[in-house]
This record gives C-alpha cells, sequence and structure tokens, in this order.
C-alpha cells in the first residue's frame, strides 16, 4: 500500500522531527542530542512504533481472497455409468465476494493503520515535550543552587563585616547570630535542591532509557526571544497538525470505509469450482468414452437471506462514525482550551521575567548597595539588610522560574501544534 512508505526506516522518522530543532538557537545542543537520544532509545515509543508496523500487516490480511476449499471424495460403493463405474473424485472451490469488498476492507485497514501512527505521533511529540520540560527544570535547579551558593557567600560577608563591628563593640551580637540562622537557613535549601536535582536526573535519563546515574548536560545561559506568531494562526496550525485530530480523521475515514463494507457484506457472494472424477474401464462392454474420467465445472452464489446481522453490522458501522465525529468535536474543544492556557502561562511568564529582572531585582540590589555603605560607617539596621538579601534570593529564583516558564509554554505549543511531526510545517515559534 502507498501508506506503507512512511515505514522507511524508524530512524529517520526521527531525523526528520529533529531537522525542525535547527531553529531553535536559544537551546543548548545538547538538548537536540537528548532529544535525538530519546527518540531512538525510547521503549514506550519504539512499542507505538511496533504497533503501527502490525497494523500495517492487517491490510495483505483483509485483502486476500478466502482460502479454496479443495476436496476428495471416495465412492464406498462405486456409481455405475454407462462408461464405467465412478471410483473417486477431487474438487477445487473459490468462494469471491461481492465486487469491491475486498478493496473496501483494505480502505478500512489502511485508515486503522493510519490511525497508529498518528498514535506514535503524539507519543513521540508528547515524549520530546517532557524531555524539554525535564530538561528546563534541571536548568532550573542547577541554576538555583549557583543562585543559593552566591548568597552563602555573600552572608558570609555579611557575617564577618558583623564580627568586625561586634569586636570592636560599635554592633550588638545579635547581627553576627541573625546572618548565621539565615546562611544556615539557605545551606539547608541547597542541599534540599541538590537531592531535587539528582531525583530528576533520574527521571529524565529514564526518558533516555540510559544509565540512572549519568550526569545531565545543562546551559549555561536559557533565554527565549519574543512570542510572534498570530493566535488564530497558531489555532489553525494546531486543528489541522495536532496528531490527536489526524488520529481521529483517519478513525473517521476507516468508519466510513467499514459501512461500506457493512453494506457489501450483505450482497451475494460467487463460488466457482470444478470436480474431476474417476472412473474404471468397463471390461464387459467398449461404449464410446470408456473410463473416461468426469470433470465437472462449477458455479455457485451465496445469498445473505437471513438480513438481520447485515443491518446490525451497518448499524454499528454508522454509530461508531458518530462517536468518532462526537470525540472530534471534544478532542477540538480540549485543544483550544489548552491553547489558551498555554498562552496565559507564557504572557504571565514573560511578565514576570521582565519584573525580576528589569525592576525588582535592580532595585534591590541599589537598596542593599546602599544600606551596606551605611552599615559599614553606621549603626543602620542589619535586619533591613538582611530582609533586602532575602527578597533578592527570592527574586533571583523567580525570575530564573519565569524564564523556565516560558520555555515550558512554547515547548508546550510547539507539542500542541505538532512542530515535531514527521512532515513538519515550517512555522517558527521563536525568532
Amino acid at each position: 500500500m502507498r501508506y506503507k512508505r512512511i515505514t522507511t526506516s524508524f530512524i529517520t522518522c526521527f531525523a526528520l522531527a529533529i531537522m525542525l530543532l535547527s531553529s531553535q538557537a536559544t537551546l543548548a545542543q545538547s538538548l537536540d542530542d537528548y532529544l535525538i537520544q530519546a527518540g531512538e532509545s525510547n521503549p514506550a515509543l519504539k512499542a507505538e512504533f511496533t504497533k503501527y508496523l502490525a497494523s500495517l500487516e492487517q491490510v495483505p490480511q483483509v485483502t486476500a481472497l478466502p482460502d479454496p476449499d479443495l476436496s476428495f471424495g471416495y465412492f464406498i460403493l462405486p456409481v455405475e455409468t454407462r462408461v464405467g463405474a465412478q471410483q473417486s473424485r477431487i474438487g477445487l472451490n473459490q468462494m469471491f465476494p461481492w465486487f469491491g469488498t475486498l478493496s473496501a476492507k483494505g480502505d478500512v485497514a489502511t485508515e486503522q493503520a493510519k490511525s497508529q501512527f498518528e498514535v506514535f505521533e503524539e507519543e513521540r511529540n508528547k515524549l520530546f515535550f517532557q524531555v524539554k520540560q525535564q530538561w528546563y527544570r534541571l536548568y532550573l535547579l542547577d541554576h538555583s543552587i549557583s543562585i543559593l551558593n552566591e548568597n552563602i557567600d555573600i552572608l558570609q560577608t555579611f557575617e564577618n563585616l558583623s564580627l568586625q563591628r561586634y569586636e570592636t563593640g560599635q554592633v550588638s551580637q545579635v547581627d553576627v547570630l541573625r546572618v548565621q540562622i539565615e546562611k544556615e537557613d539557605l545551606q539547608v535549601q541547597l542541599e534540599l535542591i541538590k537531592d531535587q536535582l539528582k531525583t530528576n536526573e533520574v527521571m529524565f535519563n529514564e526518558y533516555l532509557n540510559s544509565d540512572k546515574n549519568l550526569k545531565v548536560e545543562i546551559a549555561d545561559t536559557l533565554t527565549v526571544s519574543p512570542f510572534l506568531i498570530d493566535e488564530a494562526e497558531l489555532s489553525r496550525q494546531i486543528l489541522s497538525r495536532n496528531p490527536k485530530l489526524s488520529q481521529l480523521d483517519y478513525e473517521a475515514a476507516s468508519a466510513e470505509y467499514a459501512i461500506n463494507v457493512a453494506q457489501k457484506s450483505g450482497m451475494p457472494k460467487f463460488g466457482l469450482g470444478f470436480d474431476y472424477i474417476f472412473t474404471d474401464e468397463r471390461t464387459d462392454l467398449n461404449p464410446s468414452g470408456n473410463g473416461d474420467n468426469a470433470f465437472v465445472v462449477k458455479l455457485g452464489v451465496k445469498i445473505p437471506l437471513w438480513r438481520g446481522k447485515y443491518k446490525a453490522q451497518k448499524k454499528q458501522a454508522e454509530l461508531n462514525y458518530r462517536s468518532i465525529q462526537d470525540r472530534q468535536l471534544a478532542v477540538e474543544n480540549s485543544l483550544k482550551t489548552d491553547l489558551e492556557k498555554a498562552l496565559r502561562d507564557l504572557r504571565d511568564a514573560e511578565r514576570r521575567d521582565t519584573l525580576y529582572k528589569d525592576i525588582q531585582i535592580r532595585r534591590t540590589r541599589q537598596a542593599i548597595d546602599i544600606l551596606l555603605e551605611e552599615y559599614t560607617s553606621s549603626s543602620t539596621d542589619f535586619e533591613e539588610l538582611l530582609r533586602l538579601q532575602q527578597k533578592l534570593l527570592k527574586f533571583q529564583l523567580a525570575q530564573e522560574q519565569a524564564v523556565v516558564d516560558q520555555n515550558i509554554a512554547v515547548a508546550y505549543l510547539e507539542y500542541l501544534s505538532g512542530t515535531d511531526n514527521t512532515t513538519p510545517e515550517q512555522t517558527n515559534f521563536k525568532n
């Protein structure tokens, strides 16, 4: 069948999908490598592709004629005829369904195979999203560790400064204790995040079907360019390329062909065959054709007289088709909702990124510098300095979270719109 051209090779399917990733200049090359590895090695994905290959084998089965009947008969009591006694016979019969029945069955099986391929596409696209999402989370954890270490170093500087001022009697010991309490709290947070990083690396390696203890390479920086696709165009792409909808499209086509099969199943079937009869020669007479074997050509018709089962078969196919149409509408509505949520999350992450990076972090640093300068020369409230340092840490972590959330939102939009399909549509999500 023409659809078998998609089965060129398992690796080729992934190579085609990965080509799209070249436009994503903001991602580290290591993420592309991980996506390729996941596509080639993930056992759940390979299982779906094998299911698709298995479904293709259904086509030659349903398009083949039923097996012919070969029979042999031996006359216990030979039948005497004018030209001799008939001793045995051999027969061959072949049934033929109504015209177009086999091709209609082949169409049903072909559309079902296409539907199974879309299941594979959906599984692969979901896997790619999960790999991206987990990689971004690893980035967040890794950079959170760096931010915490940086803040611990700053608190150490504060501690040294407070100790100097305490030893000279300029401040109370309370300042020293406060900064030590804050530093120990960050140490506990740091150890927790390190444990989370290790756990998430195990989860990431599971997607790749690799050693759970392998170290995952993380990018030094992660940025996202503005999302410039028109929402209407994005919605159109989702409705035309999402594998869930494509799967239902093929299921609907298969159901339509199934209705045709049901109609043709209620038509007569024809049989063609022959019998070859072995005849002994007569010894008492020598008539014309003495001992000649007989050859009989047979033509039969199988009449579908009891119509109830054929009507039920057609009704079942029609109800299946209506059910698929309802499922299509439900999936479309769900995808539209998912699109709105993803765009909401993306806009929210963009706003948070701008807020923390351009406003909150900058202003908090300025305030800390002023207070620190005042603290070295006067008795400025040290508690306020520590409070601002805590805010700075909070804003730094939140800004990294916003960047990660942007990338995850874009990755989810790519997943919804089938950007990584094996027949990609050239649409850039990030410029």
